[in-house]
């Protein structure tokens, strides 16, 4: 028994020349050379990916400081405009300065791409229109935008949030309605009476 398992451990020996000694040595190597450059790249791709994700974070923790940067003085002049509320005798010049204030706000906002979506006047779009209110008329199309109620804004075409407008129900549309279903009624009850006659 102890035989056959000495026998099994038995190491087999294999001789091979020189030059097929040395070939498996050279592919060793290369194998080896292969190996080590595939660790360099993947250890190079492991760093660029970490190197691009905080730049990425870093990007997006940063994005608005160069825009905070430029409200800093708006933010400034209406605290001193505040201040000066309260002991300025002429409050129109006051006023007027808040007014230059809240100019160059829309300028900083404008230089961004934020602009006003459009209103008055204008046919109502959904896609940029919040209606809040009907305003029934005869004067102006179903529709039509007839006042603001609040702004709305884009960013370089991007909506941000909806103009909530007024907008005109034209009421001549609904009369029309109401008399053909005026008329219709009638034509029924018409039918009903000439039913009964000939009945009769």
């Amino acid at each position: 028994m102890e035989n056959k398992d000495q026998a099994k451990k038995k190491k087999v020996m294999v001789k091979i020349s020189d030059d097929e000694l040395k070939g498996l040595t050279q592919k060793a190597a290369e194998r080896d050379e292969y190996y080590n450059k595939w660790l360099n790249v993947h250890a190079e791709y492991e760093n660029t990916r970490r190197r691009m994700e905080k730049e990425k974070f870093d990007y997006r923790k940063f994005a608005n400081e160069d825009i905070i940067a430029r409200l800093f003085p708006i933010v400034d002049n209406f605290d001193m405009a505040l201040l000066a509320m309260d002991t300025a005798k002429d409050k129109e010049a006051v006023m007027d300065g808040i007014k230059l204030v809240q100019k160059e706000f829309h300028k900083v906002l404008e230089e961004r791409g934020v602009e006003k979506i459009e209103t008055e006047g204008k046919e109502f779009d959904p896609n940029f229109h919040e209606a809040v209110f009907a305003e029934p008329t005869t004067e102006y199309p179903d529709g039509m935008i007839l006042g603001e109620i609040r702004t709305g804004y884009t960013l370089n075409g991007r909506l941000l949030r909806p103009a909530q407008v007024k907008v005109a129900k034209n009421v001549e549309e609904d009369v029309k309605d109401v008399k053909d279903v005026k008329d219709v009624k009638e034509l029924k009850e018409e039918e009903a009476e000439d039913v009964k006659e000939d009945e009769e």
